[in-house]
């Protein structure tokens, strides 16, 4: 991370904006979020010359290196062997557009657990659960030694309707 020296005059907010070389951390990350943004507009385009736009929104940058290394994530491993087949057109893609990399990485990363939902959720659907009749015969006494007045007596009436 580059140092900065604290400025005497309080800088402006919109001084952020007019693309003068303002030398401030917060400079710096307008300036990073700018180049990815920028790296980003290049990969679509080079997707879309290579036919493979449909998945630029699969794709997204990962590190992006001093030495000009960039890492390419993605969580369809087909889509990585695509990707491998077509780097060296990618990378003179990207080097045609003004950015000198050296290497282009691919990743493929794990896809995140599916998070329950009323569609794959047994307790949230109305599909009859399965309970073994000693696992129903349990729960009707547990009923019957639960105050009717107690919410955990609601929940167990409406399992049992549920297992019926």
């Amino acid at each position: 991370m580059p140092q900065f020296k604290k400025p005497q005059d309080a800088l402006e907010i919109g001084e952020l904006f007019t693309g003068k070389s303002i030398s401030s951390p917060i400079s710096h990350i307008f300036e990073g979020i700018q180049k990815r943004s920028e790296l980003h507009l290049v990969l679509a385009q080079a997707l879309g010359k290579m036919d493979l736009v449909q998945y630029a929104s699969e794709i997204s940058l990962g590190e992006i290196t001093i030495e000009g290394e960039i890492k390419l994530i993605t969580h369809k491993a087909v889509l990585m062997s695509k990707l491998k087949n077509k780097l060296p057109s990618l990378l003179n893609y990207f080097r045609e557009s003004g950015y000198p990399l050296k290497a282009i990485h691919l990743k493929v990363s794990p896809k995140l657990s599916p998070v329950a939902t009323p569609i794959n959720d047994p307790y949230l659907n109305n599909s009859p659960l399965p309970v073994s009749a000693s696992s129903k015969e349990a729960w009707e006494k547990l009923l019957l030694d639960v105050d009717e007045d107690s919410p955990v007596y609601q929940e167990v009436k409406k399992l049992l309707k549920r297992i019926n």
